[in-house]
C-alpha cells in the first residue's frame, strides 16, 4: 500500500515537472511570436506613408488605423503624379500576420503601378494591380485553393482643375458638399480572389470638387465592429449618420471622436476587424 502510494506520488511529481516545461516551453514560444509581432507592426508602420507624406498633399487631413492583432491587413497610401495628389485605402483578406503579408503586397503594387507607370486614368491603377495580383497568386488558383484579395478605393484629386478622379473595388467614397452627403460607389468586385467575372475591368468616375468638400475612405472595420451592449455590428447607416455629425468639426477633432464612437461601441467586445478611415478636406 506504500509502494503504491510512493509511486501515485512519484508519477504525479513526474507528470507536475512535465506540465511545467511544457508551460515554460509555451510562454517562451508565444512570447517570442508576440515580440516579433510587435517588431513586424514596428515595420509596417515604417512602410505605411508617414506625416510629412500626407503635409505635402494635404493641409487637413486624419488617419485612424487600429489593427485587430497587433498588425494587420488594411493600408492606407498617398502620393504625387503631376497635377494629381492621390489617396488610397484598402482591406486586404484576413488580418494579422496574413493580412500584414498581403498589405505589404499591395503597398508595392500601388508604388509601382502609381509612380512608375504613365497613367492619366485612376481606374486603369486598379486594372493593373488585378492582374498583377491574379499573376502572383496564379499557382493558388489554379490549385483551386486560393482565394486572396483585395478591397480598395483610390482617389485623384487635380488641385487647378478641382476635379476628383475615383475607382473602387468593393470600396465607396463618401464625401461630404455643404454639409451635404454624397456617394460614389466603386466596382462591386475586389482585386483579386477567385474570378467570377472576365476582362472584368474598373470604372473610373469623375467629379468637380467646391472648395472645402470633405472626403471619407474607410475600410469595413469599423461598420462590422460588434457593440458589448448590443451585441450587433455598429453597421453602415449608423456610421453614415456619424460623420453627418461629425463633419462639422476639425479633421483632427473627427479621429478623436471616431476613436472615442469606436472605443465605447466596443467597450468590453473583442475588436472585430482592421480598422482604417482616412478623412481629407479639398
Amino acid at each position: 500500500m506504500v509502494n503504491l502510494e510512493m509511486d501515485i506520488e512519484m508519477e504525479e511529481e513526474i507528470e507536475y515537472k512535465e506540465l511545467h516545461a511544457e508551460y515554460h516551453k509555451l510562454y517562451k514560444d508565444n512570447k517570442g511570436l508576440i515580440d516579433s509581432m510587435h517588431y513586424a507592426a514596428f515595420v509596417q508602420q515604417g512602410i505605411l506613408p508617414q506625416q510629412r507624406h500626407f503635409e505635402r498633399l494635404f493641409i487637413n487631413y486624419f488617419v485612424m488605423y487600429k489593427p485587430q492583432s497587433i498588425i494587420g491587413g488594411d493600408l492606407y497610401w498617398v502620393g504625387q503624379k503631376g497635377n494629381l495628389k492621390i489617396f488610397a485605402v484598402g482591406d486586404c483578406t484576413g488580418h494579422g500576420i496574413s493580412g500584414a503579408m498581403l498589405s505589404v503586397l499591395a503597398l508595392s503594387f500601388l508604388n509601382y503601378i502609381v509612380l512608375g507607370k504613365k497613367i492619366d486614368d485612376i481606374g486603369e491603377v486598379l486594372n493593373e494591380m488585378d492582374k498583377k495580383w491574379i499573376e502572383t497568386f496564379q499557382q493558388g488558383i489554379e490549385l483551386g485553393y486560393n482565394n486572396d484579395w483585395l478591397e480598395i478605393g483610390i482617389g485623384a484629386f487635380n488641385e487647378e482643375t478641382r476635379e476628383l478622379q475615383y475607382a473602387g473595388a468593393f470600396n465607396k467614397l463618401t464625401y461630404f458638399i455643404n454639409d451635404e452627403m454624397h456617394e460614389i460607389i466603386g466596382n462591386k468586385y475586389p482585386i483579386g480572389g477567385w474570378q467570377l467575372e472576365k476582362d472584368r475591368t474598373f470604372n473610373t468616375h469623375k467629379i468637380i470638387l467646391p472648395q472645402n468638400t470633405t472626403l471619407y475612405l474607410s475600410s469595413d472595420g469599423f461598420k462590422d465592429q460588434f457593440g458589448s451592449l448590443t451585441g450587433k455590428r455598429y453597421g453602415s447607416r449608423r456610421v453614415k449618420k456619424f460623420l453627418s455629425r461629425l463633419v462639422k468639426f476639425p479633421l483632427a477633432e473627427q479621429k478623436a471622436k471616431l476613436e472615442e464612437e469606436f472605443g465605447y461601441w466596443k467597450d468590453e467586445e473583442e475588436q472585430t476587424d482592421d480598422v482604417c478611415i482616412m478623412g481629407i478636406k479639398l
